[in-house]
């Protein structure tokens, strides 16, 4: 009887880690379909824009790069900028000054640095393979999507530009 329950318990624990091992593939999968979907939509929406051309005087164009990453979260900074620097992976100084020198002011190293570790947890960023910084996952991408199509974001971005 106990080799009978023996087997019973590794076929239990058997089945339960294949079980494991499926729903985390299964919520992999649910990430790129958000992600896919979510490229999609920006591709479609930048399709449909209208370019409105305002050539900028010199000022204008410093206080606008003082006002860059102003007016929002850092998270929402962090992604944006990620975004924009997609070539190469960034290491978390560089963010942090980048965003600070955008008119972040919450965007301080340390701060930066838990913003950072718990969008890795997200699967929203990852580090490279030779820890020289860090890039936008398909996930992330898919956030910063969705947050640009934000009323929130735009309106954001709109009373900032009226004041």
């Amino acid at each position: 009887m106990g080799n009978n329950i023996n087997s019973y318990q590794q076929t239990l624990d058997d089945l339960e880690l294949r079980k494991t091992r499926c729903l985390e593939d299964l919520r992999k999968i649910e990430a790129a379909i958000t992600g896919l979907r979510a490229a999609m939509e920006v591709a479609v929406n930048r399709a449909r824009e209208t370019v409105v051309v305002h050539i900028a005087t010199p000022s204008e164009a410093r206080q606008a790069a003082r006002q860059r990453y102003a007016n929002m979260s850092v998270r929402w900074a962090i992604l944006k900028f990620l975004y924009e620097h997609s070539m190469q992976p960034q290491k978390t100084a560089d963010i942090s000054a980048a965003l600070l020198e955008g008119g972040n002011e919450k965007a301080s190293k340390a701060t930066v640095s838990a913003v950072i570790s718990a969008m890795n947890k997200k699967n929203e960023i990852m580090s490279d393979a030779d820890n020289q910084g860090y890039k936008l996952t398909i996930a992330g991408r898919s956030a910063w999507g969705a947050i640009v199509n934000n009323s929130k974001y735009i309106n954001r971005v709109s009373s900032a530009a009226d004041q």
